[in-house]
């Protein structure tokens, strides 16, 4: 495919040791679009830019990928709130394929592997030959005069309620940072790639590891966009779902917030409840991303995702993400100790 190169301002490693870290300029792959479809996305897309030209960075999202080999990466999982939280999905997809497997060897190396997740924090495991790493994401949200940015009209939307399926759209993405993109997504790719969050809004240590990331992990790849459901309290916009695979579902969540959550939570007058049935049944019956109901605005926003790679694949949890839980097993082990659970049969 033909195609050409945007590069980046330099990457010194200012004495970064490691050595697979990467120096110099970075470079992404640019290539023309060769399908309409690719083309509406890459208009749909420069639009969008000029429309909500502010990017914002949220919370991380964590999850695991396969190391296919020649730089591919297979994301297998990326939804969860913390790296134990990813390691926890790792060791359940592991279980799952164990109780599939015929093979004995295989099944030795999951049980292996299996026992070791449930005991330690392990970011990167061997099974069967082949890589396994929990992975961080980046999360971005578009501004404009107007509030966050709602789902594009080309952005892959399900059709009836309950027809999306849970992360489908998160999971079995091959990604592979040196491969081409069109022009509008290399732009994106290079935006996202210089961001990091600011001194002023977060803990130092989390500044830092920031600004680090851009040196030792500073290749990327722009993954499917995700979707939230955002509320806007006294002029500013906060968050009021997790990050969701498809517009439909975030659609769902509004529905069933104002169906069964609101209902349950405080003292709503039959009336207010009545109010928020009939915005659920609106929202279902017209698809809409943003809606109105007793002076609350809810917004479906669209999320940018990135992945940050090095020469050794994508960027593992960092030292200052938030990490409170301990592996399950071990977490076992501490109540036994605190007399809180019975010792095991």
């Amino acid at each position: 495919m033909a195609g050409w190169h945007i590069r980046t301002a330099g990457n010194r490693l200012c004495g970064v040791s490691d050595e697979h870290r990467q120096s110099g300029p970075v470079v992404v792959r640019v290539a023309r679009p060769e399908h309409p479809v690719e083309a509406v996305a890459e208009d749909d897309a420069a639009r969008r830019a000029a429309a909500y030209p502010s990017l914002r960075m949220g919370g991380p999202l964590f999850g695991h990928a396969e190391d296919l080999g020649d730089g591919r990466w297979c994301v297998r999982a990326l939804w969860d709130d913390t790296p134990q939280a990813a390691r926890d999905t790792l060791a359940h997809r592991f279980r799952e394929r164990l109780a599939e497997t015929t093979d004995p060897a295989l099944a030795q190396d999951l049980v292996a592997v299996g026992r070791v997740l449930d005991w330690e924090k392990v970011d990167e495991v061997n099974v069967a030959g082949r890589r396994w790493r929990v992975v961080r994401a980046d999360t971005f949200t578009r501004f404009g005069p107007d509030g966050p940015e709602s789902p594009r009209p080309s952005d892959p939307d399900s059709g009836a309620a309950g027809s999306a399926g849970l992360y489908s759209d998160r999971e079995g993405v091959v990604v592979d940072p040196g491969a081409p993109v069109g022009p509008v997504q290399a732009m994106v790719t290079v935006d996202l790639l210089s961001a990091h969050y600011p001194a002023a809004g977060v803990p130092a240590d989390v500044h830092a590891d920031s600004r680090r990331a851009l040196r030792i992990h500073p290749r990327g790849v722009v993954l499917p966009a995700g979707y939230a459901v955002a509320e806007c309290v006294e002029g500013r916009w906060r968050p009021a779902s997790r990050h969701l695979a498809s517009p439909q579902q975030a659609r769902e969540a509004i529905a069933f917030k104002f169906r069964y959550l609101i209902p349950r939570i405080g003292q709503p007058t039959d009336v207010q409840i009545a109010a928020y049935a009939q915005a659920a049944d609106e929202v279902e019956a017209t698809r809409a991303n943003e809606v109105k109901v007793l002076d609350r605005r809810f917004r479906i926003t669209r999320i940018e995702t990135l992945l940050r790679f090095d020469r050794d694949g994508p960027e593992p949890p960092r030292p200052s993400d938030h990490d409170p839980e301990p592996p399950p097993e071990a977490h076992f082990a501490q109540l036994r100790e605190q007399g809180l659970l019975p010792e095991p049969e």
